[in-house]
């Protein structure tokens, strides 16, 4: 009954307001290491499931896939907004209000944007790839089944360990607009001119030890979990990283978890009264390390982090399969005490 009554309050009068809220950052390794790392802030579990999808899937409308690949998808929906590929392509969407895209089903041929994601893991083996189909690929609005019927556009991130960039469509002509990701960080709101603008006040100067002066406890406001708030986090965390403390790829993983713990929203400690009196939360948070292929995630309700190593998957004979990533322990594992 309460997720009815939810569902009939947002759909009543926040027809055309964001619903979910993200945060994404990627930082380099002494090891020539890519690690990614993604939140979903949202009010509610939107039907997440993890999935693995082999060569030749056809998700939903989309043609058969070249390469296979594993994520978060919602439901039984079109939208999967956390993913990568066999080829270790990484596409994470966002939620971006700013977002404009064509009207549905127009002549011209396209796909939805919340087909986005799946479309370019499943023909692409790479960022430089991706960018030549995105150019040439329209893309369409629709509704979000998975959270109550909305359209929340979304802006999109993807990264090979070599290249990330950040995709927006914001004109209407269902073609996007490409940034180079140089900074490691986005989140959902503003559209990344005015976030890559805003991070540059941060670092006029640009050396290590002016950086610790700026984010200091008393010019810094570390916990300020707003969009353009979450992003010069990041943006600080990934200017001031000491490299000396990484030795490996596990201790860049555990940056990377560590870096997601600082984005963590508690329920009870924020809440978007336009959205729900329910507290926000981060519904789930994955890590990638590139290098390795492979993709880490939990959830809210678990948070043991679970593995998928990709280069384990034959893609070319595993079966299309997936399960809710949602209370899926009874209890943490326990020590083993001598």
């Amino acid at each position: 009954m309460k997720k009815l009554l939810l569902t009939a309050a947002i759909a009543a009068t926040l027809a055309s307001s964001v619903t979910h809220a993200c945060s994404y950052f990627h930082f380099d390794t002494p090891q020539n290491n890519t690690i990614i790392g993604r939140t979903m802030e949202i009010g509610f579990e939107a039907q997440e499931t993890f999935f693995v999808a082999p060569r030749g899937y056809q998700l939903n409308d989309l043609p058969a896939s070249k390469y296979g690949y594993v994520g978060i998808r919602h439901g039984a929906t079109e939208w999967v907004s956390s993913a990568i590929n066999e080829h270790g392509l990484n596409a994470e969407s966002l939620a971006l209000g700013a977002s404009q895209y064509t009207a549905e089903d127009s002549t011209e041929l396209g796909v939805n944007y919340l087909n986005l994601g799946a479309y370019i893991l499943g023909n692409a083996k790479s960022v430089d790839e991706a960018v030549a189909l995105l150019k040439t690929t329209k893309v369409e609005t629709t509704k979000i089944e998975a959270a109550f019927d909305l359209e929340a556009g979304m802006h999109y991130a993807f990264n090979d360990g070599e290249r990330s960039i950040v995709v927006e469509y914001t004109d209407g002509s269902g073609y996007p607009d490409i940034h180079e990701n140089t900074l490691g960080a986005m989140t959902n709101d503003p559209i990344y001119d005015v976030q890559v603008g805003e991070a540059h006040t941060l670092l006029d100067g640009g050396s290590y030890e002016e950086a610790k002066v700026k984010f200091a406890e008393g010019s810094f406001k570390g916990f300020d979990k707003s969009p353009m708030g979450r992003f010069q986090h990041i943006v600080a965390m990934n200017h001031t990283q000491d490299n000396n403390v990484i030795e490996n790829d596990l201790d860049g993983v555990n940056r990377g978890w560590h870096m997601v713990n600082a984005l963590e929203i508690p329920r009870g400690s924020l809440y978007w009264r336009w959205l729900s009196d329910d507290p926000q939360m981060v519904g789930y948070s994955i890590v990638v390390d590139t290098n390795n292929n492979d993709y880490y995630f939990r959830t809210y309700d678990n948070q043991q982090i679970r593995k998928v190593d990709l280069d384990s998957i034959n893609f070319a004979k595993v079966d299309y399969q997936e399960e809710s990533i949602f209370s899926t322990i009874t209890e943490y594992q326990p020590m083993v005490i001598n």
